[in-house]
């Protein structure tokens, strides 16, 4: 595969969002067998799966996260193993009472949507995991926040209306909730019916709320290398080129050999596989996996 390829498994408009990546949303249909892939996503699909627990599925009321221990089970004479395990029947309750559903890692827990994440991953050289979300009619999914990833939602069953910042924030920005009001830029109104998807680069706030039908859409979370990931691989590959030892020597030369440590590492850098360096980088970041935030989003 090749990366073109990788966002084909995604979408039909491979070319919208190879242009759009890193900078701007995007609207964009998905083609048939990713849909056929999605069809066995459904929330109580996953509720079933006696693996399941918090933090891998959270819920969220009026845009808010609910804490854990109002979806765990109260069981003192649980056994250890049994700590912080799923109560179905709350679950169910939430969702009747218009909840939103998240559960993160989904594509380790069906079969088809592995798949699909792995063919991105490795077509992107990127990690690539999958979020469902679930929300009842008429209510609201998470508040306004950032990710620091990029998304690409796929609405597979009912409609949702998104609220996206227009443009990727081009100044220091931090992952997570924002006021109720928004970003306070430019902000598009998108929705989302079955076959529709979204493009969301890193930062950008948006949030979303359910039609007059239940939504459920997959959030496929891409990360690529970060830049501080291969700037730390790219100097500790340096530094075991550098034979200049800087707590060595009298103090009045420490300055000179300070210098000296910079030239080689210079030398080093320069010398370097760059491109081996880089796939290094992307392997580590496609075995790293991603961890459910354990923020209030």
């Amino acid at each position: 595969m090749t990366m073109p390829d990788g966002f084909g498994l995604l979408t039909t408009e491979r070319a919208t969002v190879e242009t759009a990546w890193g900078h701007r949303p995007a609207a964009l249909r998905v083609p048939p067998p990713l849909l056929d892939a999605l069809n066995a996503v459904t929330i109580e699909r996953l509720l079933e799966e006696e693996s399941l627990r918090p933090p891998h599925i959270t819920f969220a009321r009026n845009g808010s996260q609910i804490p854990d221990r109002d979806v765990t089970v109260e069981d003192k004479e649980a056994a250890p193993s049994d700590a912080g395990q799923l109560d179905r029947a709350k679950a169910r309750a939430l969702l009747a009472d218009g909840a939103t559903a998240v559960v993160y890692r989904a594509n380790r827990l069906i079969d088809s949507l592995g798949a699909v994440t792995a063919g991105v991953s490795s077509a992107l050289r990127a990690s690539c995991d999958a979020t469902v979300f679930h929300t009842p009619a008429h209510s609201p999914g998470l508040g306004w926040h950032r990710d620091a990833q990029h998304v690409i939602a796929v609405q597979i069953t009912g409609s949702k209306q998104w609220r996206v910042e227009q443009e990727a924030p081009s100044r220091w920005w931090a992952v997570g909730s924002l006021p109720s009001d928004g970003p306070g830029t430019d902000v598009a109104e998108v929705t989302l019916r079955r076959g529709d998807a979204l493009y969301m680069p890193p930062g950008v706030a948006h949030t979303a709320r359910a039609t007059d039908e239940s939504s459920t859409h997959v959030s496929f979370v891409i990360l690529e290398p970060q830049t501080q990931d291969f700037a730390l691989a790219l100097f500790e590959r340096a530094f075991h080129r550098v034979g200049v030892r800087l707590e060595q020597g009298p103090l009045t030369q420490r300055l000179a050999r300070a210098t000296a440590v910079v030239d080689e590492l210079a030398a080093a850098i320069d010398e370097l596989d760059i491109g081996d360096l880089l796939r290094t980088v992307e392997e580590d970041t496609m075995d790293s996996g991603q961890p459910p935030p354990r923020t209030s989003q």
